[in-house]
C-alpha cells in the first residue's frame, strides 16, 4: 500500500514519466536479453539521426535530466526483474531523445585486479554530452562504443 501511496502523491507529469520509464524500462531488458547488440545498435543510431537536427523543446534541461533519472531509478525498483546498467542506459537515452534533449550512450571496459574485464554502460546528457569520463566513477572505463549526438553546441546557455 506504501507504494501506490507515494505514486498517488506524484505529480501527474512525474506519475506519466515514471509509467514512460517503466514501459521503456522492460522493453530495454527484454531487448538486451533477445536481440544482437548490432539491431539495438542501428536503432538507437537512427533515433539519434532524427532528432540530429531538432531544437530542444524544453527551457529548463536539466530539470528534465533529473526527472528521467528519479523516474527511472523509482522504475527499476519497482520492477521485478533486475536492470543492467546497458539497459537503464538504452532506457535513459530514448526517454532523452524523446524529450529532444542532445545525449550520448557510452559502453567502455576496465582491467580489474584479477586480470579480468568490468564492462559498464552510461550516458552523457545535457551539458556533459560529449564527455564520456563526465562522472569521475566512469575515469577508468575505455570507451568501446559510443551511441548518440557528436559535434553539439555547447547547451550551457540552454541549462542556465
Amino acid at each position: 500500500m506504501g507504494r501506490f501511496r507515494k505514486f498517488w502523491y506524484l505529480t501527474r507529469r512525474e506519475k506519466l514519466v515514471f509509467v514512460e520509464a517503466c514501459i521503456l524500462l522492460l522493453a530495454a531488458n527484454l531487448s538486451v536479453k533477445i536481440l544482437p547488440f548490432r539491431h539495438i545498435n542501428s536503432y538507437l543510431h537512427h533515433r539519434s539521426n532524427r532528432i540530429r537536427n531538432a531544437l530542444v523543446r524544453s527551457d529548463d534541461i536539466k530539470n528534465d535530466i533529473n526527472l528521467v533519472d528519479l523516474s527511472l531509478s523509482r522504475a527499476a525498483n519497482v520492477l521485478p526483474c533486475d536492470s543492467l546498467c546497458l539497459s537503464r542506459s538504452i532506457t535513459k537515452l530514448i526517454m532523452l531523445y524523446h524529450r529532444r534533449i542532445p545525449a550520448v550512450l557510452f559502453a567502455g571496459v576496465k582491467s580489474l585486479n584479477d586480470s579480468s574485464l568490468a564492462a559498464h554502460a552510461w550516458v552523457g546528457a545535457g551539458d556533459c554530452v560529449g564527455d564520456a569520463n563526465a562522472g569521475t566513477e566512469n575515469a577508468e572505463f575505455t570507451v568501446l562504443v559510443r551511441i548518440g549526438q557528436e559535434g553539439l553546441p555547447n547547451l550551457s546557455r540552454n541549462s542556465a
